[in-house]
């Protein structure tokens, strides 16, 4: 069968690149080749400020190779999860796919040297593409590590480069090309600024004791607005009070976005989001949206959580000639020069409750919900311009009726506006409560210290989650939480068709998935069919998913299976649009893992192997898609780890048994030991990783429950064949022998 070579082996995480001695140190990063000069120009003002500093080559092109900086490009891409990716493979890529596979290498590099206490500080220098690439890879640093950029592109919309890190972005004013009177004074600048960052930055951290870290007072975020700030200063007062740390920010659409990046990191340990305003501007269209994952992340965390409708009465526009002609009718209020205010509509309202209903019913620890029935703002109440008990009505109408039947959101409505003292007091009482009944977190409150993204978090999703299913921040936590509690398996099941769809649903597996063999599958051809040039896969999936998708919405999440080594399509513009059709995540199938011996040896050498899999897979999960890849072997399943896989599934060939099943596989002892080495191999990079079965001689309930019952870390099974054509076969088989077997009178 075909093995991977020994010399495809991964750079341990534990190796540090950087000198043993004369650390920890500020990076300077640039692409060498094109910024060599401005890069050390920067390095020696670094150093003249007393503080020690290396320059890192980030550059994509071949004379990079051997530009003069103190970590090569080269070395760089060691910390890549593609162990064969080198600067002369980058060359043969466009810029985007060159600049995107260096951002990923430079990312698990700093992340690896900050984890080792080598860094103190990362500046960078760069236009669009330099920035492009740079940025991400510093997001993934903590708050409060010193992140300057010194950049082309610093004014603007800098969101895609900032995102919700304390990144500074430093406008360059001309280009980074030459040391000249306007270029010298500003790179001396940057220099000598995150050189004073990072000396206050390393006193603090050597201060810093364990004992002062453990007295630290839990954090809570709350959310506000300048309608609703006497309420939120009402809450902060009384929760500070009683010894917790309140963080307020401003929702305006960063805002909300920062505050559960902040949950992620776990920083903090409650939030009272008293102002939901940015649910509006993302349902009507306002400017200061936080995007369709806004309040995902408080859920999924299981913390103390208090929600109200703050600032549910507006969306936000600039100034008033920016408002959109479709509402140049509407109620709109001039709030300032700068920001215009649209009343929402009763059935906008609706639309609000939906979409936070939609979020809230997922809670898997009591959440509070207080609705003010006298107004959500201070425009809002009676004899103000925005006041209207239509609109508040449809808007609580609707929450209640939804989330009548989900025993965790416990909804108080209070004869109050949302800014008078008692609603404030009932806010802080709820909390309170919310703490009780869920004490564990803010216990292990002290225990945090800086905030820093996901152990697997490679980038930040580049697409929002709008139609999916069930959006990845919410099913993963309860996929984690059945593996932990051990009293149900994970199971997920190929669908063919949609009745298949339906039933599998209605039996309670928890994922469903769609690839081209399916339509093979049920057609009565082998699943092999699926690999062989019958069909454009991509293609296929996405038709079928007309069928699917329709018949088991809002219930089960539903997974395409992806053609990652397809030649013909943009990957990122596949993925957003797989993404738009309604689908929760991603499986690598059609998938080359099928294949050994010489044929797969030659694909691999002729750039159509597995690497490209494993790309996609880095790339939907970046894109904020579940991610459940087939490995085969042990060096696959780490491949799959290193991208950022939510599940690997233990492949163990294709499914026997049946009319259509193969005849031959491995014993299913063989398979079991099989699957055991994958899944150790996924432990040994990632412990967050789940594990599934599949396959092979695992073509019923016994054998799925044998390989469980003998398997540790494995916490479930995906079934295709045996999910759906096996059992189709069984029952149409005898039933008809039924049928013939009547006796005529």
């Amino acid at each position: 069968s075909y093995t991977p070579s020994s010399a495809a082996s991964v750079m341990a995480p534990s190796a540090s690149l950087l000198p043993a001695d004369g650390g920890p140190f500020v990076l300077a990063v640039a692409t060498a080749d094109s910024k060599g000069h401005e890069l050390a120009f920067v390095a020696d003002k670094i150093r003249s400020a007393g503080v020690a500093c290396l320059t890192v080559d980030v550059g994509c092109k071949v004379t990079s190779s051997d530009a003069d900086a103190d970590i090569s490009a080269t070395s760089v891409l060691t910390c890549h999860p593609n162990p064969n990716l080198s600067v002369q493979k980058l060359g043969l890529l466009s810029r985007a796919e060159a600049v995107s596979k260096m951002s990923v290498a430079l990312t698990a590099f700093l992340r690896r040297e900050h984890d080792l206490g080598n860094v103190i500080g990362v500046i960078g220098l760069g236009g669009s593409g330099g920035t492009a690439l740079i940025t991400p890879a510093m997001r993934v640093l903590p708050i409060g590590l010193p992140k300057v950029q010194v950049s082309t592109v610093a004014a603007g919309n800098t969101a895609p480069y900032v995102g919700t890190s304390d990144l500074v972005l430093m406008p360059s004013v001309v280009d980074v090309a030459g040391i000249n009177q306007v270029s010298r004074p500003i790179l001396t600048n940057a220099a000598m600024a995150v050189s004073g960052m990072a000396r206050e930055y390393s006193n603090t951290v050597q201060t810093s004791t364990t004992a002062e870290r453990d007295q630290q007072r839990p954090c809570v975020g709350m959310s506000m607005f300048g309608v609703t700030t006497p309420c939120v200063d009402k809450v902060r007062e009384s929760l500070e009070g009683d010894s917790l740390d309140c963080v307020v920010f401003h929702a305006t659409g960063t805002g909300g976005q920062a505050m559960e990046s902040l949950v992620k990191s776990g920083l903090l340990s409650g939030v009272v989001d008293v102002t939901t305003t940015e649910v509006a501007d993302h349902v009507v269209g306002g400017v200061m949206s936080a995007g369709p994952g806004r309040m995902e992340a408080c859920i999924a965390a299981g913390i103390p959580y208090v929600v109200s409708m703050g600032a549910l009465d507006m969306v936000n526009f600039g100034n008033i000639d920016t408002v959109p002609d479709k509402f140049k009718e509407r109620q709109l209020f001039v709030h300032n020069d700068q920001v215009t205010l649209m009343r929402t509509t009763a059935e906008e309202n609706k639309e609000f409750g939906q979409f936070i209903a939609s979020k809230l019913r997922h809670a898997t620890v009591p959440v509070f919900l207080l609705l003010p029935e006298k107004g959500v703002s201070l425009l809002d109440v009676e004899g103000q311009p925005f006041d209207s008990k239509e609109a508040r009505a449809a808007l609580f109408s609707t929450l209640e009726g939804l989330l009548v039947d989900v025993p965790m959101v416990k909804i108080e409505k209070h004869p109050y506006a949302i800014n008078d003292p008692e609603f404030a007091m009932a806010v802080v009482a709820a909390f309170k409560k919310a703490i009780e009944l869920n004490p564990g977190v803010m216990a292990r409150a002290s225990e945090s210290e800086t905030p820093e993204a996901d152990d697997y978090e490679l980038a930040e999703p580049d697409y929002p989650a709008e139609h999916q299913t069930c959006p990845r921040s919410l099913l993963l936590p309860r996929l984690h939480k059945m593996a932990r509690d051990r009293e149900l398996p994970i199971i997920g099941a190929g669908a063919g068709t949609g009745i298949s769809a339906k039933f599998e649903a209605m039996g309670g597996v928890d994922l469903i998935v769609i690839y081209n063999s399916g339509k093979f599958r049920m057609a009565g051809r082998g699943s092999l069919a699926g690999l062989l040039p019958y069909a454009d896969a991509n293609q296929v999936v996405m038709e079928m998913s007309s069928e699917v998708l329709p018949v088991v919405a809002g219930r089960t999440p539903v997974l395409a299976g992806v053609c990652g080594t397809d030649p013909f399509r943009d990957m990122d513009r596949f993925l957003k649009e797989i993404m738009d059709k309604g689908f929760a995540g991603v499986q690598n199938f059609p998938t080359v893992g099928l294949f050994d011996g010489t044929f797969r040896q030659n694909i691999e050498e002729t750039g159509m192997g597995f690497d490209l899999e494993v790309s996609m897979i880095r790339k939907a999960r970046q894109m904020g898609l579940l991610t459940t890849p087939y490995a085969f072997n042990e060096h696959e399943a780490k491949l799959m780890a290193q991208a950022g896989a939510d599940i690997v599934v233990a492949h163990v060939g294709l499914t026997t048994a049946g009319s259509i099943g193969a005849t031959t596989a491995l014993p299913l002892e063989e398979a079991t030991r099989r699957v055991q080495a994958i899944a150790d191999a996924v432990r040994s990079e990632r412990k967050d990783a789940l594990v599934l079965c599949h396959g092979g001689p695992i073509s019923g309930v016994e054998e799925a429950k044998y390989v469980l019952s003998h398997t540790k870390g494995v916490h479930g099974f995906y079934g295709a064949s045996s999910m759906e054509r096996l059992p189709v076969e069984r029952a149409i088989l005898e039933t008809v022998v039924g049928y013939k077997s009547i006796e005529l009178g």
